[in-house]
């Protein structure tokens, strides 16, 4: 029950910090402040650091298999993302690499959240 309750308290703050950038970046485009070329470059980089930040949260509880945590951890968004993409419009590998890149990122953080912890 203790670590359901880690997940879903992950996941909740994964969830504000994405509306709360998805607010600030829609009023960026909104006034055109910035091209869609570097809004895409900007999401691109926060999502990797946000699935860092979930895959680190994860381990530095679990004090263990920080890469297995950051990969089960991605996994459940990386599906919805899939689902929803699936919905929309066709997959195509750059799709796939975008999504593998998501999973790497939030494995790395789960590495350095385990490892982090035993320091």
């Amino acid at each position: 029950m203790n670590k359901i309750l880690n997940y879903l308290k992950t996941y909740t703050l994964l969830l504000i910090m994405l509306v709360i950038y998805l607010l600030i970046i829609t009023i960026l485009q909104y006034y055109e402040v910035m091209t869609y070329k570097t809004i895409n470059i900007i999401n691109f980089i926060f999502l990797i650091l946000l699935f860092f930040i979930l895959g680190f949260k994860v381990s530095n509880k679990e004090n263990k298999k920080g890469y297995l945590n950051g990969f089960m951890s991605s996994i459940v968004i990386i599906l919805l993302f899939l689902l929803i993409s699936l919905l929309m419009h066709k997959i195509s590998s750059s799709t796939l690499v975008y999504y593998l890149s998501l999973i790497l990122s939030s494995m790395f953080g789960g590495i350095i959240g385990v490892n982090k912890n035993n320091t």
